[in-house]
């Protein structure tokens, strides 16, 4: 008994598509060089920082959480940005205007309060959802369930409006609504037809060795002119307060750079079999890869269309990207009406109209400051993804993917219409391939030799280590040696001793007569002559000390110069 559908999709995002996770790049664990992010584990930064700079970010850490600070610690990864480059983990395309962005504004004031506070760049780029393993995008499952759900929301609704619920005196609310097209109550998610529909995250299958993603701009532009008072165009509230986003990005026109699994659960047999007991979605509304596909493009390809006229009149759309997107849409019609493939939109800034139903939209419309906001049934402007935070023009919007679908054991045989219609769109990320293949080799040949000079100190930091603990030995060895010796060849030893430590400091030049040393030879051979306590081997030891290492230490010792000191009296009493 068969008891799951499965299907294989590859899916190819058509536009540049960010799915947030929460979590960012921050100006502690990136550096920003010759338009390339480079991104660094923070685990790393110790062990690369010199002793100094390590004192240094302490310092700077341990100063008062403010403004200053904060600038602060952006300007210390800064200004040591090529060190971190050499460490980073994963390299990603930033677009101009993004770095320019970062070399203008980090670690300076971004602003300032009425009240006189500063404002600091905080810099943060929102990631998009990534492994954490591979360190490359995937596609949530939950995101692309929920476009797809909304799809079959809006194909079952047929743009008819809310319900008034005439005992509850208002309309019917978002969950109401759902409950009532998906036929379930609240708490009986068992009934809820999504429920026998899993799609799995997409992993990026992508093995043509470009970049996955880069960090576009974000930009707000309104759909409509709208006048001001002067008869100049009014700007949106974000354009009017300069307001833009970072935002990492899948690339557009990455060919099935994506895979995922879709099975839907084949109940009927089992409902058959248990009858009414068993609690299951209503047999109308069981989903099978045709109603899916269908929804999709019903609801989708009009939303595009529409969407692509307006900025074409508005003259904010990419012209490149739109007739490769109708050329594309026009060629592949037939595979969309035979449910072989479907359009999607996922992630941030798809669009109010992507995310609510037809006849039911209510729009919050943000009013300039002070005013109220307003509900509408469309959205007044668009969220562009931008290479400039003031461009006009190109631009792009977010989200677009293409799903092809398949048996999940059959082999995915090339479309080469689709691969011809992405390869003209990769230049840009191309360029920025061999961007990085070249600076990663320069940076591959800094790092080898930064590795050798720590090796290098290493070695000599050992070699120190082991000289010190040999002298260390050495001393511990002499006292000793002293400790079994009489007082008077204790005096010899000493001597011997001074002997080697003045070698050592003269580097093989010698000390001059009657100096510290040549002083010393003379006090211990004239003690030796005049005491009786010398017996005669300490006698001998004496001579033997003094002509041995004295022409060694002292310059201009001669045969003349050992008489002096009547070495042949000791040798004689020995």
């Amino acid at each position: 008994m068969k008891i799951l559908d499965s299907y294989r999709l590859l899916i190819t995002p058509l536009s540049p598509t960010h799915i947030g996770t929460g979590e960012s790049y921050e100006p502690t664990n990136y550096v920003i060089q010759d338009d390339l992010l480079h991104e660094f584990d923070t685990s790393t930064v110790m062990k690369v920082l010199s002793e100094v700079d390590r004192a240094k970010l302490f310092d700077i850490s341990n100063g008062k959480p403010n403004a200053e600070m904060i600038k602060a610690v952006q300007r210390f990864f800064y200004e040591r940005r090529t060190l971190f480059m050499e460490h980073a983990i994963q390299c990603t395309p930033v677009l101009r205007g993004v770095a320019n962005l970062y070399d203008k504004r980090v670690g300076q004031t971004a602003n300032q309060e009425a009240d006189g506070r500063n404002v600091v760049n905080r810099l943060e780029i929102d990631r998009t959802s990534f492994n954490s393993i591979t360190r490359q995008p995937v596609l949530f499952g939950s995101s692309m369930k929920g476009a797809i759900r909304t799809a079959l929301l809006d194909s079952i609704n047929d743009a008819k409006p809310l319900l008034d619920l005439t005992a509850k005196k208002r309309k019917e609310n978002n969950e109401e609504l759902q409950q009532r097209l998906f036929q379930y109550r609240a708490g009986k998610f068992e009934l809820d037809p999504m429920r026998l529909v899993q799609l799995s995250d997409a992993a990026w299958q992508g093995d043509d060795g470009l970049p996955a993603t880069q960090v576009h701009l974000a930009v707000n532009r309104k759909k409509s002119v709208v006048l001001n008072e002067q008869g100049k165009e009014r700007k949106s509230q974000a354009e009017s307060e300069g307001l833009y986003q970072i935002l990492e990005c899948v690339a557009g026109w990455r060919y099935r750079a994506f895979s995922a699994q879709l099975n839907f659960q084949l109940v009927d047999s089992f409902s058959n079999l248990h009858g009414a007991n068993l609690k299951l979605p209503v047999k109308e509304l069981r989903l099978d890869m045709t109603c899916v596909a269908k929804a999709c493009n019903d609801f989708y390809i009009p939303i595009m269309e529409a969407e692509n006229q307006l900025m074409q009149v508005r003259g904010y759309l990419n012209e490149t990207w739109r007739n490769s997107i109708q050329q594309f849409l026009t060629a592949a019609k037939s595979k969309m009406q035979n449910g072989e493939v479907f359009l999607l939109r996922v992630g941030r800034h798809s669009g109010a109209e992507s995310v609510t139903l037809r006849g039911v939209r209510s729009i919050n419309i943000m009013k300039g400051k002070g005013q109220p906001a307003e509900r509408e049934a469309t959205a007044k402007t668009f969220w562009l993804a931008a290479d400039e935070k003031d461009q006009l023009q190109n631009l792009l919007p977010f989200g677009w993917l293409l799903v092809e679908i398949l048996p999940l054991a059959a082999p995915a045989e090339e479309w080469m219409q689709l691969k011809t219609t992405c390869e003209p769109h990769l230049s840009t990320i191309r360029e920025f391939a061999e961007k990085i293949s070249k600076q990663q080799a320069v940076l591959k040949h800094a790092r080898m030799l930064e590795e050798a000079r720590h090796r290098e100190e290493e070695d000599k930091t050992r070699l120190v280590a082991a000289e010190a603990a040999r002298k260390i030995q050495e001393e511990e060895e002499y006292k000793a040696r002293l400790a079994t010796l009489s007082k008077n060849m204790q005096r010899v030893e000493q001597f011997i001793n001074l002997a080697k430590q003045r070698t050592e400091q003269l580097l093989g030049k010698k000390e001059n007569l009657n100096a510290a040393f040549h002083t010393a030879a003379r006090s211990l051979a004239k003690d030796a002559l005049g005491s009786g306590d010398w017996n005669v081997e300490e006698k001998y030891a004496v001579a033997s000390a003094i002509s041995g290492w004295l022409p060694r230490v002292v310059t201009g010792i001669d045969k003349d110069q050992l008489k002096k000191l009547n070495l042949n009296v000791l040798y004689d009493n020995a």
